[in-house]
C-alpha cells in the first residue's frame, strides 16, 4: 500500500534526490503547442492577457496593482457586458462553440446580481480568514445562476468544476524526513483537507452556479527516483478517468514533464513549485504556481547579492576550521541545485546572466544533483568537493533546493570540516522555521543528519542569511490554511489533519485557483481564466507582513517579492514554540530592484546570534 507525503511546494528532492538523465532526455519538459489555438479547440481563442474579458468581473478602486503596491483590494465588482454576438474564448449558452463564438455576457449568459451582504470591507469575505480574499462580487455564494454557459470546458458543467488532487508516493526514506518536518501525509489525510477546502470555496466564492468537486488520486509510481514513464502515464489515466478542469500536485523541481503532459492534455495544473517563467509560458494557459517562479527568485537573488554581498568579506562564514579561514575572505559564490532540465537551465541562463549583468559576478563552483536518494550520500560528498576546492573554495553556497535537500549537503559540509556561509534563496519552504529546525536548533535531536557534530563545533546552517519568498511562519491560530480548514470542516477546536505549515501550502494553491475562477466570470475556460488573471488586484508586500501576490502577462506564479532573513538557532519560533527561527531584517519585503545597496546585510555574524 503506497503511502505518500506532500512536499508542499517542494517535491522530495532530497539534496541528492533524483532525475535519471536518460529519462529526462526521453521525455521533453515542455508541452509542444500547449498555448496554440489548436489547444483551445473547440472553445475558441482567448483575449490578450490583461485585456477586458467579457463576462468577467471588473473592479473599481482596488488598491495595489503592481509590484510596489501594498494595499488591499477594495470595491465591489461589476461585470463587463462583452461584445454583442461573439466573444473569444467563450462558450454558447448551450455549450462550447467550434469557432470561438459564444454566448458571452450580453449574448446569452446572465450577469451576477444580488446583494453584497456576504462581503467584508470590499472583499468577498473577511481577510482574517484568508488574507488574499478576492474583491466582492454580487450574489450569494453557492446560489443558483441563471445561465453560466454550461459545459464551457472539459471538467466544467453548469453545476460542477472537477478538480483532482494527485498524492504521490515518495518512498520510505523521504517519508521519514518529512515526518520530522511535519510534512508527511497520505491520501486519507488529503481527503480531509480536500473536503474542508471544497466546502469553504463553495460557500464563500462566487462560482456562478457551479460547485468545486475535488477527487483524490493515490499515486502508485516511484517518485524518488522518479519513474517518468509511470508518472506521466498516471497523469494520462487520471485525466481519462475524471476529465478534470484542474489537477493539483504539490511538489517542486520534480517531474516538470508531468505538468507539461497535463498542459498537453489541456488541463490546468497547480502545485508544481520552483519552475521557471519560461516553463509556465511554454505550458500556458494551463500552468500556475502560488509561490515564486525560479526565474523571479533568481533575478531577485542576483539583485540582492550584488547590492549587499558581492565582492565583500564573508563575515557569516564559520571560524571552525583554522586551516581554511573562509571567514572574512572575499566572497566566492557556489551554487547547488537539482538537475531537472527546467531548474538547471534557469540557473545557468537566468541566475548566472543576471549576476554577470548586475555586478560582473561569475559562478565557478556548481553542482547539479540527481534526484535519487539511493546515491544521496555519494552525491553530497561530490557536492562538497565541488564547492570546497583546494584552491579558492566557495566561501558562500546557495542551495536552490527543496527543504529535504539541505539535510544531506550540510551533513557532508560538517563531516569534511567545511564552513562556508549558508546563503538562502528560497521559494520552496527552506525558509520555514519548522524546516530550518531540522538543519540547526538548540532543542537538539531533530537536526542530527544536517548537524552531525551536534553543536560541539556548531552547525553549518547557523550562518544562514539571504532571501525567502515564502510567508514567514506565525502562530498556528494566525495561519490562513488552518483558519480556512477549521471553517470548512466546521470544527473550530479539533485537531488539524496535518501540520499547519502543510495546510498553508495546500490552501495557498486552492485559494489561488478559487480566486482565478471567480475572477474569470461564468464562462470558464483556461484561456479566459489566464486572460483575466492580470485584472485580479494585487495584495500584500511592503510592510504588510505578507508576500506580494498578483499576476501579469507572462508571469503565472503568484508571489512577487521576498523578505531578507537570517537564521538564529537560539530564537524561539512563534509558529511552534521551538528554538530555531528565521528573523526578518531591513524592515519590509522587497521586489526585484527595490533592495538598498549596503556594505553588508544588517544580520549579526554567526557567533553573535544569541
Amino acid at each position: 500500500m503506497p503511502s505518500n507525503p506532500l512536499l508542499g511546494k517542494f517535491g522530495p528532492l532530497v539534496l541528492l534526490a533524483a532525475v535519471q538523465l536518460i529519462l529526462v532526455l526521453a521525455a521533453p519538459s515542455t508541452a509542444p503547442n500547449a498555448s496554440s489555438t489548436d489547444a483551445l479547440a473547440p472553445y475558441g481563442s482567448a483575449p490578450a492577457a490583461g485585456a477586458p474579458v467579457a463576462g468577467a468581473p471588473t473592479y473599481g478602486s482596488t488598491g495595489a496593482t503592481g509590484p510596489t503596491g501594498t494595499t488591499s483590494a477594495t470595491g465591489t465588482a461589476s461585470v463587463s457586458s462583452g461584445a454583442a454576438g461573439t466573444t473569444t474564448g467563450g462558450a454558447s449558452a448551450s455549450g462550447a462553440s467550434a469557432n470561438g463564438s459564444s454566448g458571452a455576457a450580453g449574448s446569452g449568459t446572465a450577469q451576477p446580481t444580488g446583494d453584497t451582504k456576504h462581503c467584508v470591507n470590499g472583499l468577498q469575505f473577511s481577510a482574517s480568514d484568508f488574507y488574499y480574499a478576492p474583491p466582492c462580487v454580487p450574489g450569494v455564494p453557492g446560489a443558483a445562476f441563471a445561465n453560466n454557459g454550461g459545459a464551457t470546458w472539459p471538467g466544467v458543467t453548469s453545476k460542477q468544476i472537477e478538480v483532482v488532487n494527485y498524492v504521490a508516493d515518495y518512498g520510505a526514506e523521504v517519508n521519514q524526513i518529512l515526518r520530522a518536518q511535519g510534512l508527511y501525509y497520505d491520501a486519507a489525510t488529503a481527503k480531509k483537507w480536500n473536503a474542508a477546502y471544497e466546502k469553504f470555496i463553495n460557500t464563500h466564492y462566487q462560482l456562478y452556479g457551479r460547485q468545486i468537486h475535488v477527487d483524490t488520486w493515490q499515486g502508485k509510481c516511484t517518485t524518488v527516483p522518479p519513474d517518468y514513464r509511470c508518472l506521466i502515464g498516471e497523469m494520462d489515466k487520471l485525466v481519462a478517468q475524471y476529465h478534470p478542469y484542474a489537477v493539483f500536485w504539490e511538489t517542486a523541481g520534480l517531474c516538470s514533464q508531468c505538468f507539461a503532459e497535463l498542459a498537453r492534455l489541456h488541463v490546468v495544473s497547480l502545485g508544481g513549485g520552483g519552475f521557471s517563467d519560461q516553463f509556465h509560458n511554454d505550458n500556458a494557459p494551463y500552468n500556475y504556481d502560488s509561490g515564486m517562479s525560479s526565474t523571479m527568485l533568481e533575478t531577485t537573488f542576483a539583485d540582492w547579492w550584488c547590492k549587499q554581498m558581492s565582492g565583500k568579506p564573508a563575515i557569516f562564514a564559520g571560524h571552525e576550521n583554522a586551516r581554511e579561514p573562509l571567514y572574512q575572505s572575499k566572497r566566492i559564490l557556489g551554487v547547488t541545485a537539482p538537475n531537472d532540465p527546467d531548474v538547471e537551465n534557469t540557473i545557468k541562463n537566468v541566475l548566472y546572466a543576471e549576476l554577470s549583468k548586475q555586478c560582473g559576478e561569475k559562478v565557478t563552483h556548481q553542482y547539479f544533483y540527481a534526484q535519487d536518494i539511493n546515491t544521496a550520500t555519494t552525491q553530497s560528498q561530490q557536492a562538497e568537493q565541488a564547492m570546497n576546492t583546494p584552491v579558492n573554495p566557495a566561501t558562500s553556497v546557495l542551495c536552490v533546493c527543496d527543504p529535504v535537500a539541505p539535510q544531506f549537503g550540510l551533513n557532508a559540509y560538517a563531516e569534511n570540516n567545511y564552513w562556508p556561509e549558508a546563503v538562502i534563496g528560497a521559494n520552496q519552504t527552506m525558509d520555514f522555521d519548522s524546516n530550518g529546525q531540522t538543519y540547526s536548533s538548540d532543542n537538539g535531536g531533530g537536526d542530527t543528519l544536517a548537524c552531525p557534530t551536534h553543536h560541539d563545533a556548531g552547525c553549518p546552517w547557523d550562518s544562514a542569511t539571504g532571501i525567502g519568498a515564502d510567508p514567514l511562519q506565525m502562530a498556528v491560530s494566525k495561519t490562513d490554511g488552518a483558519t480556512v480548514y477549521r471553517i470548512g470542516s466546521g470544527d473550530a477546536n479539533g485537531p488539524l489533519p496535518i501540520a499547519a505549515a502543510t495546510l498553508g501550502i495546500v490552501w495557498d494553491d486552492y485559494g489561488m485557483l478559487a480566486n482565478l475562477i471567480e475572477n474569470t466570470g461564468p464562462l470558464l475556460t483556461p484561456a479566459r481564466m489566464q486572460a483575466a488573471a492580470p485584472n485580479l488586484p494585487w495584495r500584500g508586500g511592503g510592510t504588510t507582513g505578507h508576500p506580494l501576490r498578483g499576476f501579469k502577462a507572462g508571469q503565472w506564479s503568484w508571489t512577487k517579492d521576498v523578505a531578507v532573513i537570517y537564521w538564529n538557532r537560539h530564537a524561539v519560533s512563534p509558529y511552534n514554540g521551538v528554538k530555531g527561527h528565521y528573523i526578518p531584517i531591513e524592515g519590509r519585503r522587497f521586489a526585484y530592484g527595490e533592495f538598498k545597496s549596503m556594505s553588508q546585510p544588517p544580520a549579526p555574524i554567526t557567533s553573535a546570534r544569541k
